[in-house]
């Protein structure tokens, strides 16, 4: 068995120590910009999920309560905006008499309220602000689609057809964000 000298340390060098830190650092800036990328991928699949869930949610709703239900984009206020932004929420609200707002507080089925990251947006296309569900589960009006939008770029779309059915789909290539 062989002992160290008095005095000395085993351990490593500051070389070795050098050496090993470069190597990390190299590694880490090889993977952020795919770890990057890959957390804007899974914020924009959570988004498409939770509006997608909550429009299918709506139609139910409207088929089994035998009532119209309303979904719109909101701030958080329990009212409707009047814009095609819906990145800071929606309502879902019971609609009987097909109004643009809430008839009172009791009708809200749900107040989805800054849902996303920041860096999300979702814009509905033009000429439809909300989306309405009547009793036999169609949504009456034009199809409307939502564009789900991240780093100024088109992610998603969540396309609501007059039956009522939403479905997602990913756009091919890298397109930018339309601006309604």
């Amino acid at each position: 068995m062989r002992k160290d000298a008095p005095g000395s340390a085993s351990g490593f060098t500051l070389v070795e120590l050098s050496v090993t830190l470069v190597i990390v650092a190299v590694l880490a800036g090889l993977a952020l910009p795919g770890l990057q990328d890959l957390l804007e991928r899974q914020r924009v699949d959570t988004a498409m999920f939770l509006l997608s869930s909550q429009l299918a949610q709506a139609r139910s709703t409207a088929i089994t309560q035998r009532t119209p239900v309303t979904v719109c984009p909101s701030q958080g206020d329990g009212q409707c905006l009047r814009v095609p932004d819906w990145s800071s929420g929606w309502l879902v609200y019971r609609d009987p008499l097909r109004r643009d707002q809430p008839g009172s507080p009791g009708d809200i089925l749900q107040d989805v309220r800054k849902p996303f990251h920041h860096s999300i947006r979702i814009l509905a296309s033009t000429g439809r602000l909300r989306v309405r569900y009547y009793p036999e589960g169609f949504s009456g009006g034009n199809n409307v689609t939502l564009r789900v939008c991240a780093s100024a770029s088109l992610r998603g779309e969540i396309i609501v057809s007059n039956a009522g059915r939403a479905r997602g789909q990913r756009p091919t290539g890298n397109p930018p964000c339309p601006i309604p």
